[in-house]
């Protein structure tokens, strides 16, 4: 799984989620903390919609943590001030660089996850969809 789509499902999905599978990782390995989690700001790029040109909207305020296990290195980032969550993130992510046996049957809860993300996203896309408001046109108003 590439990291893009791992990263997401980690930050989009439950906490219960990372917790669990750092943990698993907790319990038979040595876990260097190389940067603690701390607060920081980012600057948030967008393009702009006309000219498609890049521009920095504004600051974001991120947590980030840096861990190592067995000399690989492993990162985690999350908007807001979420220190565990990037903890977990961090050590979800030295585990697979670290290429460890445990992750091997991460695949699945990280699927089952993933698709529960998406019903989620669904749901609220419904959810949103039934408060549209319909506003006639002026040309229409005046026939």
């Amino acid at each position: 799984m590439r990291k893009k789509r791992l990263t997401k499902i980690l930050v989009e999905g439950r906490d219960e989620l990372a917790e669990s599978l750092a943990e698993e990782i907790e319990k038979s390995y040595a876990i260097h903390l190389d940067k603690h989690p701390q607060k920081s700001l980012v600057m948030l790029k967008n393009n702009d919609s006309v000219s498609n040109q890049p521009f920095y909207a504004g600051e974001v305020l991120v947590t980030e943590c840096g861990v190592s296990i067995e000399d690989k290195k492993g990162i985690g980032v999350i908007m807001g001030e979420q220190p565990q969550k990037a903890y977990h993130i961090a050590v979800i992510d030295a585990a697979l660089n670290a290429r460890l046996k445990e992750t091997e049957g991460w695949s699945t809860r990280l699927l089952e996850e993933e698709e529960a993300i998406q019903k989620r996203h669904q749901e609220e896309a419904v959810r949103a969809a039934r408060t549209k408001v319909n506003f006639d046109t002026m040309e229409d108003y005046d026939d």
